[in-house]
């Protein structure tokens, strides 16, 4: 084996390295390795739509970030915020008035009737939450 060659991996891993603050973008690491020198045309072609890919997820998943983080940090309720969003954002505010509630309505309700009422909503409610999850 030659000394010359890099370690495996070593170019995806580059991806992780930050320049400013900012990672580096895949199409910019696809053109500064070795394999997009000795690639045809067409594998390029097909280099290039992988590394728009992986650019656009990690495009994704930085997005995803910085909403969590912002939400994370928010110290009151947004007014033009959707309803899910605002409703979740009063229910991490104020734990305490959620739980108060939600001990009024059961008691107000009986717990047979709010079981009932669970099991025949449990099908729909199921893949919502699972949604809610990713």
């Amino acid at each position: 084996m030659s000394e010359t060659l890099e370690k495996p991996g070593a170019e995806r891993d580059a991806g992780f390295a930050k320049a400013e603050g900012t990672p580096i973008s895949a199409l910019v690491q696809l053109r500064q390795s070795s394999a997009w020198k000795w690639a045809t045309p067409a594998q390029r072609e097909v280099l290039q739509r992988i590394a728009a890919q992986r650019d656009q997820r990690l495009l994704a998943r930085l997005t995803r970030a910085r909403q969590a983080a912002l939400l994370a940090s928010a110290e009151r309720v947004d007014a033009n915020a959707p309803l899910l969003q605002r409703l979740a954002m009063f229910a991490r505010l104020h734990p305490t008035t959620l739980a108060s509630a939600g001990v009024a309505a059961v008691l107000m309700i009986g717990p047979r009737r709010l079981l009932r009422v669970v099991r025949g909503s449990l099908p729909t409610l199921l893949p919502m939450l699972l949604k809610l999850k990713r």
